[in-house]
């Protein structure tokens, strides 16, 4: 898994990239919160800003519903960021 958590963290925040922006906060990983429920992370990852993730127009500061009015779901960003990079995870081999 740190070897996704590193590919991700090098290619920077998939919203930055998709919609044009400049990334200006690091790199951290986003767990996909989609059909999750609030006690189990999921182990699909995406690379956000941290401002895309727990800043003012991130993830966790505004809220999912906000966040996917804003950009777009989890998900959308997930197949974006394989499309663009070829990086496809085989997800199921990190479940328990």
């Amino acid at each position: 898994m740190q070897s996704v958590y590193r590919r991700q963290s090098e290619y920077g925040c998939v919203v930055c990239r998709r919609y044009g922006l400049t990334q200006k906060t690091r790199t951290e990983i986003h767990h996909l919160r989609a059909s999750m429920g609030m006690s189990q992370r999921n182990v699909k990852c995406i690379p956000l800003c941290t401002e895309h993730h727990r800043g003012n127009t991130g993830f966790h500061g505004m809220g999912r519903r906000s966040f996917e009015k804003m950009f777009c779901s989890e998900l959308e960003l997930l197949k974006w960021y394989e499309q663009e990079t070829g990086d496809v995870v085989d997800w199921t081999i990190f479940e328990k």
